[in-house]
């Protein structure tokens, strides 16, 4: 939406904790920065899916997940500097492509901005992708932010 000369007012960039979402947060901050907009950050953790379970992950208790993450986030902030904008930071807990469409609603986001990486078939065919499932049902912007190691 454009407001005035402002193009996006506020920008919400999904972080998992992976290095696909680290450079989602890089963009997503420099170019909040540049427009003069509202960053949020939204920390997902995603429920743990079957397949993990058995593999032994994600059995930890919620709360040191939603800690360790707000942390390893926050230093990815303070690494990019000062924001000239504002800066939100939330953790939840759910379906990340489902968290991130209702937390865009809730904060009035016209841009988001997602990472994406490559995973094999089997994987992407178990849990799906959150960029692909967003770009199917976003109702603003998307900025998916790709892999470059792929």
């Amino acid at each position: 939406m454009i407001v005035g000369n402002q193009v996006y007012k506020t920008i919400l960039v999904g972080a998992d904790g992976t290095p696909e979402a680290g450079r989602a947060l890089h963009v997503a901050i420099l170019l909040a920065r540049s427009l003069k907009a509202r960053a949020v950050v939204l920390g997902v953790i995603p429920p743990a899916s079957p397949e993990s379970q058995a593999e032994g992950y994600g059995l930890e208790i919620d709360d040191a997940k939603r800690s360790r993450m707000e942390q390893a986030l926050r230093q990815e902030i303070q690494a990019l500097g000062n924001a000239e904008g504002e800066v939100t930071l939330e953790i939840c807990g759910g379906r990340p492509d489902e968290t991130i469409l209702r937390k865009a609603a809730q904060y009035d986001a016209d841009l988001i901005v997602v990472g994406r990486r490559d995973v094999s078939r089997i994987r992407h065919w178990l849990e799906g992708s959150t960029s692909e499932s967003l770009v199917r049902k976003c109702v603003v912007s998307l900025l998916v932010v790709p892999d470059t190691h792929a």
